[in-house]
């Protein structure tokens, strides 16, 4: 029998192409004894171009493409199985395919003209998507024999058996139209201007409101230009810009706007078996596309001969008519959610991007590049002039045993991923949680209401940052980069489930429980479950994201130029006192940051406690230059 363990396969451009998990044996009878996973993807990526040059400056391009991917899953545990024999005494077997085809087309249109100091270029164009997803999926239990596996599915007889019908199928699609133009004019090389516009229509939105305006306009001041730059000798290049646009967003399922139907289970009735089928979502006629203005100001700069240059910037980002689930009175609404584009939020900072040659000498040289962004967030509102709610939402719940709750709350005029818990006082002699009540008063977190929570943290971090460095010596090169990000707070997910004397019953806990930290000493089963900011830890980390030393061997042959070798390491190791696992594996960005996340079939985002350990790559590589 031969074990093989979890195996991607990727191709040469990085793409995940094919995974085999589990045992697999030698013929069909020593399969039928152990657990068989496999899944397969399959990519097909075609495009092609036309370029036709009508005049010296004019020409056009047409471009069709066509993207298709499978994955298909096969799962089958045999009756022979732990799992089964000590549990339900059935192997059960499933089928899934899941296809995704995108189809496009693109036509482009190009024209320059030079008019002495005054340049134009002009674009226009239009682009046409076509995207289509389909699948199945099939399981049964109960099969007479092991050997074919998840083969024959319809050999089961559960499915029969108990009345149920584990089959289903879906295929949905959508359609991506733009016509767009752009206008890029320079004087003298010294004033600039950029505007464009794009129409855009999709699908997916209300019947009055699939199509947006979306328009762009830049400007830029080369000032190094001017006469009285010119005798700054250590300013090689200063440059002052602005811009502004708007961008939609579109990126969520089909036919949410539309009334569509599914069913609501089964039902006999004089011996025939029926199913109930009705409404499955709202209406939404009026639901458009989602929009984000951004506005930017800022300055590029070269200094010391170009040995240092950067660029400074400062945004201010509105996204409006956001699109999300919106609570709604059922009545008389049919469902108690609509999608609808409710809420608007705000982002603005700072971002500063440095980078300089420290040391050129003969043998040796030393560059550096520093990236830096800071966020300022807020969230302006919930309502628009069709869904007026309140102020803010409890959002992302976490899972059982116990009934902690929601986590954070999204709260009109604060910062997004805010967390709101109670806030903690400590522990007693009994190993209780305790916290501060809305008075101020130290109680038993068991005791505490929801009026007693307040806001204790944000997941959101307020500064992210990397650091480049490149080192020369003779034939010897070596990279290293570090990134990370500051500022914000995650919630131990793990420590609140499984790192304290009192989780659940029969639990396999961690560590962190025994060893004499502040989890080991909530012992009480009758608190560890209050979400509190106890469990709060600060995110900031350090990574030393890769790692690569090379050496370079010229040649001299006509055939080879050089050959380098080189070993490259990623993920490293990282700097922080989370104690969590990797800080840098939990979600910070969208609206939930700073928890362990999933979101579920309805597009509803909750608490997990799934986890998936960082891992450490070591490549090693050749490469030849001929």
């Amino acid at each position: 029998m031969t074990l093989n363990p979890t195996l991607p396969i990727y191709d040469s451009a990085g793409r995940y192409r094919y995974i085999t998990t589990g045992f697999f044996a030698n013929n069909p009878i020593e399969a039928a004894k152990t657990v068989l996973n496999q899944q397969e993807i399959k990519e097909l990526d075609l495009s092609g171009s036309f370029k036709l040059n009508i005049l010296r400056n004019l020409s056009t391009t047409a471009t069709v493409g066509e993207v298709h991917n499978a994955f298909r899953n096969l799962f089958f545990i045999p009756s022979t199985n732990t799992t089964v024999v000590f549990g339900t005494g059935r192997n059960r077997a499933s089928q899934g395919l899941d296809e995704n085809d995108q189809k496009s087309f693109e036509w482009v249109g190009n024209y320059n003209l030079d008019l002495q100091r005054h340049s134009f270029k002009l674009l226009g164009g239009y682009s046409y998507q076509l995207f289509t997803s389909s699948g199945f999926s099939a399981s049964n239990e109960d099969f007479p024999s092991d050997v074919l596996t998840y083969n024959n599915l319809g050999s089961g007889i559960w499915n029969v058996e108990e009345g149920v019908n584990n089959v289903g199928s879906y295929k949905n699609s959508s359609k991506l139209i733009a016509f767009f133009g752009r206008l890029n004019y320079d004087f003298n090389q010294k004033y600039y201007l950029s505007a464009s516009i794009r129409r855009e229509g999709s699908s997916k939105f209300g019947i009055n409101n699939k199509w947006g305006y979306f328009p762009a306009a830049s400007v830029a001041w080369r000032i190094d230009q001017e006469t009285f730059m010119h005798n700054i000798g250590w300013l090689n290049s200063l440059k002052l810009r602005a811009d502004y646009g708007v961008t939609g967003n579109q990126d969520f399922g089909n036919y949410l706007s539309l009334a569509t139907y599914s069913g609501y289970g089964y039902y006999v009735y004089n011996g025939v078996t029926y199913q109930v089928w009705g409404p499955s979502q709202n209406t939404n006629y009026n639901l458009r596309w989602e929009k984000s203005i951004n506005f930017n100001v800022g300055v590029d700069f070269e200094l010391l001969k170009s040995r240092i240059s950067g660029s400074i910037n400062y945004y201010i980002r509105t996204n409006k008519d956001l699109l999300g689930y919106y609570s709604v009175p059922n009545p008389p609404n049919i469902q108690g959610t609509t999608y609808a584009n409710v809420g608007t939020m705000k982002n603005s900072g700072l971002e500063i991007q440095l980078s300089a040659s420290a040391v050129k000498s003969r043998n040796f040289t030393y560059d550096v590049s520093f990236t830096g962004a800071t966020n300022n967030n807020k969230f302006v509102s919930f309502s628009n002039e069709l869904f007026k709610g309140q102020s803010y939402i409890d959002v992302l719940g976490m899972p059982a045993p116990g009934s902690p709750g929601t986590i954070q709350r999204l709260q009109e005029g604060t910062r997004i991923g805010s967390f709101y818990t109670l806030r903690s006082a400590g522990y007693d002699q009994f190993g209780r949680l305790l916290v501060y009540n809305k008075d101020n008063k130290i109680i038993p977190a068991n005791s505490a209401t929801n009026d007693d929570r307040q806001f204790t943290g944000n997941g959101l971090p307020r500064f992210t940052a990397s650091l480049g460095n490149t080192f020369r010596y003779k034939n010897w090169d070596l990279n290293i980069f570090f990134r990370g990000a500051f500022g914000y707070d995650l919630f131990n997910t793990y420590a609140f489930y499984l790192g304290t004397p009192a989780a659940q019953a029969d639990a396999n806990v961690l560590t962190s429980a025994y060893n004499g930290g502040k989890y080991s000493k909530l012992t009480s089963p009758a608190t560890y479950s209050s979400l509190s900011d106890y469990f709060l830890e600060p995110g900031d980390f350090v990574k030393i994201d890769n790692v690569q030393l090379g050496y370079t061997k010229p040649f001299t042959s006509k055939y080879i130029r050089s050959v380098r070798v080189y070993v490259s390491s990623r993920n490293l190791y990282t700097f922080t006192k989370f104690t969590g696992g990797d800080p840098d594996l939990i979600q910070i960005n969208g609206l939930y940051p700073g928890v362990n996340q999933y979101v579920d079939n309805n597009g509803n985002t909750n608490g997990t406690l799934n986890y998936y350990p960082s891992t450490i790559q070591v490549l090693f590589g050749l490469q030849v230059t001929f």
